[in-house]
């Protein structure tokens, strides 16, 4: 529970609050901004760190010959119009997957040279179905027969082995949660939606356009990158008791941002500190430990405040170490990790992090999108240990398994590879979220264009 002298310290930021005209459904009280820190500070406590026999996933660091086989250092052009030959496009297969055995992280906890093995001959079947491949064509067929590997940062020259999973919002009615159900304002009880059973996965606490804490239906569905904008494929048909029904569509999403998606705008900088609606927000926009000063100096400009907002809805990685050291800095100490991450290649077995709950008497909203990945995540999952902060926006990126820290080319065809060497996270057990490609739930759930300033009506609302 939060503690009585942030709401003190409150008045001294003279929040706008003007209410007029904003009111909550008739007979469905909107809880207190207590009761919910209290109910989402007791979900982020239900986190549990993974037990592992992390020594079953150790090797042995490749020998200086090996690696020197793999390095890349010429980089030849790649022409995807180009052909090659099946039987070189075959030796380009043994070429990955021998990279495979000697530098990638997850190699062991994927099942090793038993099902590495078994999806390089199902590839090497497939090379021989034509005498010759486009350099694309045998790119794309590739990157199906490696639908096996869970891992997001493994990148097939600009292809990804499993789509990302996004967010689609049915805001067309807003549903308020009670005793007996979920409601809409105008007094109708939903008893079902079609396809959809269980009404608490598919409902997510949302914010109305008001600052209304509501709840909206939201699904994931896989990400098309052939296109700008994505249409959801479904709609919902929602029964209430009352004998009728209503049909929702949803919103269709795009990624938010200075960023195209993953790629970096130099323009964006490392932070931007600014206020909404009185309340102070620094965005994070990279973990470059290249700019770790001005990274301090954000989570400097927020720890005294009693409500702060840190937006990472466009930051898309870069080393852990500047999370950490924004969170230290913030709360004056160490956060530790829910997930287990650790390097495979070597010898020793480090303690893990202990599981701890660090006591916050402020309130950090933290604002996440579909580019918050890679280092991004990490410090969104040390998070989910600090008291008091609430996560608003969209499910984040998904980035989690490994670090994209090797580089290779495939010597045929040219395309570009690129996998993580060593480094292994094993998400912490939750109930939702936490997955490659799909990542970390929010607590309230918005698209990420409008988090900020929904937040910050939230806020107003329930202070």
């Amino acid at each position: 529970m939060i503690k009585t002298r942030w709401a003190v310290k409150a008045c001294s930021l003279a929040l706008c609050l003007c209410l007029a005209g904003c009111t909550a459904a008739p007979d469905i009280p909107q809880p207190t901004l207590d009761e919910l820190l209290a109910e989402v500070n007791a979900e982020h406590q239900k986190i549990e760190t993974p037990h592992i026999d992390r020594a079953s996933y150790l090797r042995d660091a490749p020998d200086k010959a090996t690696v020197e086989k793999y390095r890349l250092e010429d980089v030849q052009d790649c022409d995807l119009n180009a052909e090659i030959t099946a039987a070189r496009a075959a030796e380009d297969v043994e070429y990955l997957f021998g990279a495979f055995q000697a530098l990638y992280g997850p190699y062991t906890y994927l099942g090793g040279d038993e099902v590495f093995n078994a999806h390089k001959a199902d590839i090497l079947a497939r090379c021989t179905e034509q005498d010759s491949w486009t350099v694309q064509d045998f790119r794309d067929m590739m990157a199906e027969e490696l639908a096996f590997l869970p891992d997001a940062h493994f990148n097939l020259h600009n292809r990804r082995t499993q789509p990302s999973q996004v967010p689609f919002f049915f805001r067309q009615t807003a549903f308020y949660k009670t005793g007996t159900g979920y409601q809409t304002a105008a007094g109708q009880t939903v008893q079902s939606v079609d396809g959809y059973p269980e009404l608490d996965k598919l409902m997510k606490r949302s914010i109305s356009p008001e600052g209304e804490l509501v709840y909206y239906p939201v699904l994931l569905q896989p990400r098309e990158l052939s296109t700008e904008e994505q249409i959801c494929d479904e709609t919902l048909t929602v029964r209430y008791t009352d004998g009728s029904s209503e049909h929702l569509a949803a919103e269709p999403f795009r990624f938010y941002g200075l960023y195209g998606y993953e790629k970096g705008d130099p323009e964006l900088p490392v932070t931007d500190l600014h206020e909404t609606r009185g309340i102070p927000v620094a965005a994070l926009n990279s973990c470059n430990t290249n700019s770790m000063d001005e990274i301090l100096r954000s989570a400097s400009a927020l720890k005294n405040a009693p409500i702060a907002i840190l937006d990472l809805s466009q930051n898309f990685g870069g080393n852990s170490l500047a999370g950490d050291q924004w969170l230290q800095e913030y709360c004056g100490q160490q956060v530790p990790n829910n997930m287990v991450s650790f390097r495979v290649f070597g010898s020793r077995v480090s303690a893990p992090s202990r599981d701890k709950w660090v006591a916050n008497d402020n309130i950090l909203i933290v604002l996440t999108g579909k580019l918050t990945a890679s280092a991004a995540e990490d410090l969104v999952d040390k998070a989910y240990n600090l008291e008091n902060v609430l996560f608003i926006g969209e499910n984040t990126g998904g980035y989690l398994l490994t670090s994209a820290s090797n580089e290779i080319q495939l010597p045929n065809s040219h395309l570009r590879i690129v996998m993580g060497d060593s480094l292994l996270c094993l998400t912490a057990s939750r109930e939702e979220g936490g997955h490659e490609f799909e990542g970390y739930y929010p607590d309230i759930w918005v698209p990420a264009d409008e988090a900020e300033e929904l937040a910050a009506k939230l806020i107003e609302r329930l202070l």
